[in-house]
């Protein structure tokens, strides 16, 4: 394990430390910060960065790990082409862990992060204590899966045929993620943000297809924004907590409710993921 010193977020006090960590196929790139509980925050394809808004409200009471899926953020990959792996992932996840604690974690994972925290349950459960699965998109779980696998494709080849951004178009349409009424327009995508976008969509099958194993029980939550009613990340949380028969938690906003960019509230989410986890 390799470590390169960080910053402080605005108002904390303790100093960030960012830690490679060496995988199969990748370097492994995390952080730990705050004090208290270990609590594991992850995404897929969106890196740790898009966390810390959330972290910085949680770190008074928690230790924080922010952890680059690999092929995003800091963490490098062999070959960058290769769709992302459900099995893969959470076997990363589960190093990272393993090199920050030997007590059960608790784990919030969002969008591709919880479909990651629920293969982490499954897979090592004896590495979680509450895993919050925020907003998985599991099209297999939906009765028109079948839709959802075509679209995926009809994703897929405009990525062939027109780039990334024709197909993050389409994606953002077939999806419902239209941004909230008075959100900000988003700014330009950075060199980060388009090397997620490309994980994004080289995990179209490989992570919505994947259905998870059997569960823990009494360790898994499944969370749904309040505003994502229509959108298919809410279809796809309630099916899956209706098929493990997991409690499904009501969050504040949308599909990035923790994230000041995408409309949410960190300070109001922060409240509902310590309420979950107290479940």
């Amino acid at each position: 394990m390799r470590s390169a010193g960080g910053g402080s977020l605005p108002g904390m006090t303790q100093q960030t430390i960012r830690h490679t960590l060496d995988a199969p196929g990748a370097v492994l790139s995390y952080e730990v910060l705050g004090s208290g509980p270990v609590l594991a925050l992850i995404g897929h394809p969106m890196p740790a960065d898009g966390f810390r808004p959330l972290a910085e409200q949680l770190a008074g009471a928690h230790t924080v790990v922010l952890h680059d899926p690999r092929g995003t953020g800091d963490s490098t990959m062999t070959d960058p082409t290769e769709p992302p792996d459900v099995a893969t992932l959470a076997d990363d996840l589960s190093r990272v862990l393993a090199a920050v604690t030997s007590e059960p974690a608790d784990v919030f994972g969002s969008s591709g992060g919880g479909i990651t925290a629920l293969e982490l349950a499954a897979t090592h459960p004896e590495q979680v204590r509450t895993v919050v699965a925020h907003e998985p998109p599991l099209v297999e779980y939906l009765d028109d899966a079948a839709v959802h696998r075509a679209a995926g494709e009809q994703v897929q080849r405009l990525y062939r045929e027109q780039g990334l951004m024709a197909a993050m178009a389409l994606f953002a349409q077939q999806n419902g993620f239209a941004p909230p009424p008075g959100a900000p327009a988003p700014p330009p995508p950075s060199e980060a943000d388009l090397r997620s976008m490309t994980r994004l969509v080289l995990g179209m099958g490989t992570m919505t297809g994947h259905r998870v194993g059997e569960l823990p029980a009494g360790q898994v939550v499944i969370g749904v924004g309040a505003w994502s009613d229509q959108a298919t990340t809410g279809r796809t949380s309630r099916a899956v907590a209706a098929e493990h028969g997991l409690p499904l938690v009501t969050f504040p906003g949308g599909h990035g409710g923790f994230h000041p960019d995408q409309g949410g509230d960190p300070v109001a989410f922060a409240v509902a993921l310590e309420e979950a986890l107290r479940r």
